[in-house]
């Protein structure tokens, strides 16, 4: 679970745009239940971002 915990470490400042970039990486390397727990990490990422990191991030496509 060693991607899981570099996730976690994204939440230990606020997130950006960058921020979530890397957390979409992450969850894209992780396999099995591993995958799965950075997949609910968003929605603790949907609550922590500023509104308008959000709505980069849709433009983007990683929402």
């Amino acid at each position: 679970m060693e991607i899981l915990e570099k996730a976690k470490t994204l939440f230990t400042q606020p997130l950006s745009l960058d921020g979530l970039r890397k957390l979409d990486r992450l969850e894209r390397q992780a396999k099995g239940e591993e995958r799965m727990y950075i997949g609910l990490l968003w929605d603790a990422a949907y609550a922590a971002v500023d509104p308008i990191v959000l709505q980069q991030a849709r433009v983007e496509g990683l929402l």
